[in-house]
């Protein structure tokens, strides 16, 4: 009660500040007398918000049922000179689930152009690429899934990485390249927060059993080639590095993040009064090149065909066909997933209600995300949502989630 009590005392403080100060919605001064001041090289602005979670239904592994309950302080800092942009954001955060506090650089990057063409970020950064929605084909960039699946804000889905980004733009195309000096895993669920499956020990794991692998200290490499002609985006991707989550195992049985290869493409357009997109990929095992090896993930092609259209007005409607086929197993295994999203805007666009759905007829399990969200004023937002998992077998991706369903509530006051 006494980390609870410190976190709103620290909420309300920011508040406070920013009621007082009131600059948060200007990015240039100007003096009483009414004269346009010199425009500052210094810009902020941030958020604090709560959120809390908690599960529909009791999971027997865990003695905290909540799966959210978040006091957070967001600061956002941008300083321009000479063509030097630094950009810092972080994350000051209490979570009483797992009783820590923690501060989160979600971005420490400067940003120049060289020459004309090229734009380059050194530092710590979000980086993301592709045109699946919530389903990455050609995206190697960290993932937050516990953020995710506990309701935490869709942005935090992604997360930082220290890299080195350059783009470069010719007429033919446009070169955009990211080297992870050390490899960045996704922050995976590990049964910290929710339990999963171990197919090492063949059951469900989580509360005091954690799913734990070494990192590798090895660099990662991503290239996109990408260029928009009449109103169609096309891009070729490649990657060099490991899987982000530690799926496989060694020798021992232990946990690890196998070697990994990747190229593929991606067109997004117009069709149909909607908008399509097509991507595909083919992932290689580079541990385990024959498929001979039990507990190396095997090399899959894998497809992704998507439509988005609006019904009505201020009505959008999505979605997904998304296909992974494993190519070195003798039945050639696949897994199937399709997607729904429904987007409606109420009140005039303060209120967003959102359905999106996923479901694999191959798995035969599915995962809903509904959601409200209420836009008070230029400060004050609210969200009310849900995670709700349900599968026939543990075995599979969404069904071994189904005792993490939860319910969440987030508010967020932005200064």
């Amino acid at each position: 009660m006494k980390a609870v009590s410190c976190g709103f005392l620290l909420m309300m403080s920011m508040v406070a500040l920013c009621q007082e100060e009131d600059l948060w919605a200007d990015e240039t001064w100007a003096d009483d007398a009414g004269f346009e001041a010199e425009a500052s090289p210094v810009q902020w602005s941030g958020f604090a918000s709560f959120g809390l979670g908690t599960r529909t239904a009791e999971d027997v592994l865990f003695q905290q049922q909540h799966t959210l309950q978040d006091w957070r302080v967001h600061g956002e800092f941008l300083y321009q000179i000479d063509g030097y942009d630094l950009h810092v954001k972080a994350d000051l955060l209490y979570d009483d689930v797992l009783n820590e506090t923690s501060v989160d650089w979600r971005e420490v990057a400067l940003r120049f152009s060289p020459i004309s063409n090229t734009d380059v970020t050194l530092g710590r950064q979000i980086s993301t690429w592709g045109t699946g929605d919530l389903l990455f084909v050609n995206d190697f960039f960290p993932k937050d899934w516990q953020s995710f699946f506990s309701g935490r804000d869709v942005t935090y889905l992604k997360a930082p990485a220290t890299a080195i980004r350059m783009q470069h733009y010719f007429n033919p195309f446009n070169i955009d390249w990211v080297i992870t000096p050390e490899f960045e895993a996704d922050r995976y669920i590990n049964g910290e927060r929710f339990a999963l499956f171990s197919p090492q020990v063949g059951q469900m794991v989580g509360g005091r059993e954690l799913i734990s692998a070494k990192e590798p200290s090895n660099p990662e490499y991503a290239l996109r080639l990408f260029k928009q002609h009449k109103g169609t985006e096309w891009a070729v991707y490649g990657y060099h590095g490991f899987e982000k989550t530690p799926n496989g195992s060694d020798e021992l049985g232990l946990p690890t993040f196998h070697r990994k290869q990747s190229v593929g493409f991606s067109v997004r357009g117009s069709l149909w009064g909607g908008l399509f997109h097509i991507e595909a990929a083919h992932h290689r095992a580079l541990d385990d090149k024959q498929g001979i090896r039990e507990y190396v993930n095997n090399s899959q092609n894998r497809w992704l065909l998507g439509f988005e259209h609006e019904l009505l007005k201020k009505l959008n409607w999505s979605m997904q066909y998304y296909v992974e086929q494993s190519l070195d197993v003798p039945s050639k295994a696949h897994r199937e997933v399709w997607t729904q999203r429904l987007t409606y805007l109420t009140q005039q666009d303060k209120t967003t209600w959102s359905l999106f759905a996923f479901y694999s007829p191959t798995d035969e399990d599915h995962y809903l995300r509904p959601s409200i969200q209420y836009r008070h004023n230029d400060h004050w937002r609210f969200d009310l949502g849900a995670n709700l998992f349900h599968g026939k077998n543990t075995t599979t991706f969404f069904g071994q989630f189904e005792q993490a369903s939860n319910a969440y509530f987030n508010v967020k006051y932005q200064f």
